[in-house]
């Protein structure tokens, strides 16, 4: 995903049932297409909300920030370095607990 700014979901609602219920969500992307993406996870850091949204049968995945616009949930690019890197460390974190937790 490379356009600043996404709209796939009617509301924050939205998102989170899909997250919890099969992790799959679906993007329009600026030229029309339409993207299936996994939530790997969501987290909220100084006051912001992140996504972790993989591309299905993709082993990379994207970091970008959402809000609600209205009704609509706005994904955006995090365009500055620094907040991407903290964000992204707090991700890594997160999934490196959940390796962890399944070697138990």
């Amino acid at each position: 995903m490379t356009d600043k700014e996404k709209k796939g979901h009617e509301s924050e609602e939205q998102l989170q049932d899909e997250e919890t219920e099969n992790n799959v969500i679906t993007i329009e992307m600026d030229d029309g297409t339409k993207k299936d993406f996994i939530v790997l996870d969501m987290l909220k850091h100084e006051g912001k909300q992140y996504i972790a949204l993989a591309e299905v049968d993709s082993m990379e995945y994207d970091i970008m920030s959402w809000e609600l616009d209205g009704d609509n949930v706005e994904l955006s690019v995090i365009e500055d370095d620094a907040e991407y890197e903290a964000v992204g460390t707090k991700f890594q974190e997160l999934f490196d607990s959940y390796d962890e937790e399944s070697e138990d």
